[in-house]
């Protein structure tokens, strides 16, 4: 199992693999860490990588933008 990644360093990874900024919200006991899609393959693998580090991750279209997602435990922040 990959080593969690603190909340900046994920949202940071996020970023960088996404070409994006990252969208941070509040989901009770965890922190929501989102970017859009990436549009071509090696994109999607490198951020693929990266959210294999959070404590949860998957997808989402339910603001009309597909989205991958990767959330934290609050005060563990990892």
């Amino acid at each position: 199992m990959p080593a969690r990644l603190p909340l900046d360093d994920l949202r940071s990874a996020m970023e960088q693999a996404s070409g994006a900024t990252a969208t941070v919200s509040d989901r009770g006991p965890f922190v929501r860490v989102s970017v859009p899609m990436p549009n071509t393959p090696e994109g999607y693998e490198a951020l693929l990588a990266v959210v294999q580090h959070a404590a949860a991750w998957g997808s989402t279209d339910g603001t009309g933008e597909l989205r991958l997602w990767a959330s934290v435990i609050r005060g563990r922040q990892s």
